[in-house]
Parts: structure tokens; C-alpha cells; sequence
């Protein structure tokens, strides 16, 4: 992953992930603790649960993505626990929400 040389977030800055989370992380809080993380620093994409974990695409500069990365592991709701983590640098959808 690049950070933006400037320190300003434009669409080259542009980033969209997939985090495949696998752990303790279905009925736990989970999915709006990431909610939360995202539209608190304008992050867009989705969260959804499937058979092994959690899904997360979320898009934004990368700096704010980096930052995302780090509060998903530091800031964990009490009852989860990430097991596996992997993340994916996919292609911008252009969401225009969370």
C-alpha cells in the first residue's frame, strides 16, 4: 500500500479493501463496532457475516484506511477475538456510503 507523498486524500489516494475476518466475530457486536469505524472517519463499503467470518470492503484515501486497519485490531469489542485477518487491495466501486 502507497501513502499519499502531499498528505492529501485524493481519488489517486483512492483505496478499496477486502478484510476477510475470521475469529470471534459473529454475535459479539462485530458488525457495528466496523459500522461505526467506518462513518466515523467517512469510510465507505459494507460489513456483512458469511459461513467463516466476517466481510468487510471498505473504500477510502489510505491513509484513513491504514487507520481503519489499526482500530479494527486495537479497539476490539470485549467478547471478539480476530483469529485470521487477510486483507486484499480490490478495485474502487465508487459506494457512496457504508
Amino acid at each position: 500500500m502507497s501513502d499519499s507523498a502531499s498528505g492529501k486524500a485524493g481519488a489517486a489516494d483512492r483505496q478499496r479493501l477486502l478484510i476477510n475476518v475470521n475469529g470471534v466475530v459473529q454475535g459479539v457486536g462485530f458488525r457495528p463496532f466496523v459500522y461505526r469505524l467506518a462513518t466515523a472517519t467517512q469510510l465507505v463499503g459494507f460489513v456483512s457475516n458469511n459461513s467463516t467470518g466476517v466481510v468487510i470492503e471498505i473504500e477510502g484515501p489510505s491513509d484513513v484506511l491504514a487507520k481503519f486497519r489499526r482500530d479494527l485490531i486495537e479497539q476490539l469489542p470485549p467478547l471478539a477475538r480476530i483469529d485470521d485477518c487477510q486483507v486484499q487491495e480490490i478495485l474502487p466501486a465508487g459506494d457512496t456510503g457504508f
